[in-house]
C-alpha cells in the first residue's frame, strides 16, 4: 500500500501563544527570513540537511525553501516574539514519505527558552486536523 497525504485546507491560520505570534509566510518572506536565520552559525551547525554552512549555503537553502513553499511541498510559519515584535524563528512543515515533518527553528540566542515547546504544538495540532490520508493498493 502507498499512502498519499494531502492538506484539506490551503488557508493556514495565525496562532497566538503567550509569548509568540506564529504567522504563515508567503514564499518570498520565507526566503527573506531564512536568508538571515540560517546565517546563525550555531543554528546552521545543528541542521543536518544544510550541507554548506556558509553565507552562500544559507542563501541557497533559503531559496530552495522558497521554491518548496511555492510548489506546495512545504509550509512555513514565522515565529514573532510579541514583546520585541521581531522574528526569532520559524515552524516548517515539509511533505515526506511518512506524512508531514515538522521542525521548529529559532535563532541560537533564543535556545533554552522553550520556543519549540510553545510554537510547535498549535501548528502540529492544526496540521493533524487538516490532513487527509488516502491508501492506495499496489498491483
Amino acid at each position: 500500500m502507498v499512502a498519499e497525504v494531502k492538506r484539506t485546507s490551503r488557508l493556514s491560520p495565525t496562532f497566538d501563544t503567550e509569548r509568540f505570534i506564529i504567522a504563515p509566510l508567503v514564499p518570498t518572506k520565507v526566503r527573506e527570513l531564512f536568508a538571515v536565520l540560517l546565517q546563525d552559525e550555531q543554528l546552521a551547525a545543528q541542521l543536518p540537511w544544510m550541507e554548506d554552512k556558509s553565507a552562500d549555503g544559507a542563501l541557497s537553502e533559503a531559496f530552495l525553501l522558497e521554491l518548496q513553499c511555492a510548489g506546495g511541498t512545504a509550509q512555513v510559519w514565522g515565529i514573532v516574539e510579541r514583546a520585541r515584535r521581531m522574528f526569532i524563528g520559524a515552524v516548517v512543515a515539509r511533505d515526506s514519505v511518512y506524512g508531514i515533518d515538522l521542525e521548529v527553528l529559532c535563532a541560537s540566542q533564543f535556545w533554552n527558552q522553550d520556543v519549540a515547546e510553545e510554537a510547535g504544538p498549535p501548528v502540529a495540532e492544526w496540521l493533524e486536523n487538516h490532513m487527509e490520508v488516502t491508501l492506495h493498493a499496489l498491483h
